[in-house]
Parts: structure tokens; C-alpha cells; sequence
């Protein structure tokens, strides 16, 4: 896929060779180091808390903000707090902060065929006997960082699947074509400025190809351009659901090593993979609420309740903010723009009256998720 496959007609603000334009475009949006603008935005929390005694997050990514950045947005979110229990939970990526450390884990349920999440949280002096466990997510992350690789590859060469997938979803060869061209330009600049094995890995997620097109996109057509983001994003989810999970870790093996860590097992955002419910898998417990999945709180607690009848250690409810800090200090990322008004250790219904009722009525409550759970990974 090249240049010359773009209708004469079109211009493109990209010409047949990588420019300074492209080079500084894609420094920029890998570039882990923060400028005076982002650290201020990371240093400063939307919402702050003047009040609450005790903090309580174990589902957000600092990604590539520095923990001691997190620190400061923390202490100023919630200066009255006097006990803490925060654990990071990065993709695939172990991360210690002070006495926890955590991961999001993907892995594959065996016993209906699906790829699921899983929070681990555990001491961080444990981690000098991790090394297996640290292996597989080293094997994970690996596996899940190819396939942006995966989506260029499928953009410059589609095969025939893909275009008809293309076509179905009403879009055309020239649309296809400058994805394409912006792709071919992407993987370049990828293997020129050699940041496979760097610390900027961390950057190679699927969103890069929309924002480099988006960084570079002056003088397109716009029906042309917004064609071809639409093209983008039906060729990331076409290779997405060809990825094959199998080649994870599986959710047995994830439970039995981190079990020995004395780690604990969180079900987050349950919604997308309700199975997991009630596969019996030996976990702390569900988090019954996440901003990705933000409707199913009171049905979801039902259900913790009923399970709790039959569960191998009494199944604890949490509450998940999911904060990404690339949402909150990258404003060209094309991530859902809900991500922006999350914040880490907010969660609000937690004090909604009618969230409140259904916890109480069931035992649980968020003074109960944390002192229990932090006894339970102590």
C-alpha cells in the first residue's frame, strides 16, 4: 500500500517519504516524558475529596505517569485520608507501589472459550518469588503489544475477509487506501525510530494509528478522512476478534500462581464477560460497579448475594474507577470520552442511597472491601 494506490484526486498531507512533520507527529504521541502542561494536569485531580478518612483504589493505570506523580494527585484529591489501600492494576504489567503491588491480567477461560480480566493485588515483598508470574504477564504483554503490528499489517495488506468486512460496513477502496497509506506510514516510523523494545512500547496501543491520523490529517478531504478513521476502527476490531486467546495463560493457571503470592482476585467490570460469574473460579470477589459498565450495580449486588450462598471465602464487592491517566492528560487520545471524567479513588455510588440500601442489605459495604480484603492479601 503506498501513495500511488490514493486516487489522483486526493492530497495527502503525508508525501512518499517519511518527513519532519511525521517524526515530530509521532515523537510526540509516544513520547513517555511529561511536558509542564501534562504534569501539571497529573498533578491535579478533577475532583477532590477535602473530607473522606480512608482512600480505596485498585483498578486504575498510571500508565506512563510516574507513581510519585500519583502520589501528589492523591494526597491533593484527598488530603483527610489516613488509611490508604491504592494498588495500580496496569495491563499485563506488574506495578509496585509502596507495600502492594498489582496487574490487570488477560487470560482465557477454559470452560466457555472466552478471554476474561482479572485484578491481582498482592504484598510487594512477594514479588522477589513472582518470577513465574512474572513470566507469563511478561509473555502476555508481549502477545497483546503485536497487535497494533497486527492491525497495520491487516491495513497495508487486507485480505479478502477484510474487504468484504469493509464493504459491509459501507465504506470504500479509497477510504481503504488512505487507512492504508497512513499505516504503511505508521509502521515506518515505528521501526525507524526503533521503539519496540524501549520504554515507549508502553505508547504502541491501538489508539496510536487514529491519533497519528488524526495529527496528520491537514488538507484531507474530510468525508475522505473521517472514511478512512471509520475503516481504522473496523479493521481494529476485525483483527481484534481474530486474536487468538488461547495463546494466554489460562484463568486456572493465573488463580493457582497468584494464589501462592498470597495475592488476591478481583472480576472486574463483570458485564463484559457475565460467564465468569458463575464459573466457580476461586476469586475475592466482583466489582459491581465500573464507569465502562455503569448500569448494572443493583442487579450485579443481587447477584454477589446469591453467589455468596454457595462461594468457596465470602465474595466481597467492589467498585472499580478504571481511571486511565492518558485520558486525563493527552487531549488528542480517541479513547470513549467518558474516560476523561474518571478519577482515581472516586466511586461514586458507592454513596448512592439506593446502591447503599441493596450493600447494607446484603452485608457489604466499602469499609468492609477494605479492611477484609487488605487482611485477606496481608
Amino acid at each position: 500500500m503506498g501513495l500511488n494506490n490514493l486516487d489522483s484526486s486526493t492530497e495527502t498531507p503525508l508525501g512518499k517519504d517519511v518527513s519532519q512533520a511525521d517524526i515530530e507527529a509521532f515523537d510526540r504521541l509516544t513520547s513517555v516524558a511529561l511536558n509542564p502542561q501534562e504534569m501539571e494536569l497529573a498533578e491535579n485531580p478533577d475532583c477532590v475529596d477535602p473530607k473522606e478518612p480512608r482512600l480505596l483504589a485498585l483498578h486504575f493505570h498510571p500508565e506512563w505517569v510516574p507513581l510519585s506523580t500519583i502520589e501528589t494527585r492523591l494526597s491533593r484529591a484527598f488530603p483527610a485520608a489516613t488509611d490508604r489501600l491504592v494498588i495500580p492494576t496496569q495491563h499485563n504489567r506488574v506495578t509496585v507501589m509502596g507495600p502492594w503491588a498489582g496487574v490487570e491480567v488477560d487470560c482465557f477461560a477454559t470452560s466457555f472459550g472466552q478471554k476474561i480480566q482479572l485484578l491481582v493485588h498482592f504484598k510487594s515483598s512477594n514479588l522477589a518469588k513472582a518470577g513465574v508470574f512474572l513470566g507469563m504477564m511478561d509473555r502476555t504483554y508481549r502477545y497483546r503489544a503485536h497487535q497494533l503490528m497486527e492491525i497495520l499489517e491487516a491495513l497495508t495488506n487486507p485480505d479478502e475477509s477484510l474487504k468484504k468486512e469493509i464493504n459491509n460496513n459501507g465504506l470504500d477502496h479509497q477510504a481503504l487506501d488512505l487507512a492504508g497509506f497512513f499505516a504503511c506510514r505508521l509502521k515506518e516510523l515505528i521501526h525507524g525510530r526503533d521503539v519496540l523494545e524501549t520504554e515507549k512500547s508502553e505508547m504502541l496501543k491501538n489508539r496510536l494509528l487514529t491519533d497519528f491520523m488524526l495529527a496528520r490529517n491537514q488538507g484531507l478531504d474530510p468525508t475522505l478522512f473521517g472514511s478512512s478513521l471509520s475503516v481504522a476502527n473496523v479493521v481494529k476490531s476485525f483483527v481484534k476478534h481474530r486474536l487468538n486467546y488461547q495463546r494466554f495463560n489460562t484463568a486456572l493457571e493465573v488463580i493457582e500462581e497468584v494464589r501462592a503470592l498470597g495475592a488476591g482476585i478481583v472480576i472486574p467490570h463483570p458485564p463484559q464477560f457475565w460467564p465468569a460469574l458463575i464459573d466457580d473460579l476461586d476469586v475475592d470477589g466482583w466489582e459491581v460497579w465500573n464507569p465502562s459498565t455503569p448500569n448494572h450495580a443493583l442487579f450485579l449486588i443481587e447477584c454477589l448475594h446469591r453467589a455468596n450462598g454457595h462461594a468457596k471465602r465470602p465474595l466481597l464487592a467492589f467498585m472499580g474507577d478504571d481511571t486511565h491517566m492518558s485520558s486525563k492528560i493527552r487531549a488528542n487520545v480517541t479513547e470513549d470520552k467518558n474516560g476523561r471524567g474518571r478519577e482515581i479513588g472516586f466511586q461514586p455510588p458507592w454513596w448512592d442511597p439506593q446502591v447503599s440500601e441493596a450493600l447494607r442489605r446484603t452485608g457489604q459495604s466499602r469499609d468492609r472491601t477494605i479492611d477484609e480484603y487488605r487482611a485477606r492479601i496481608s
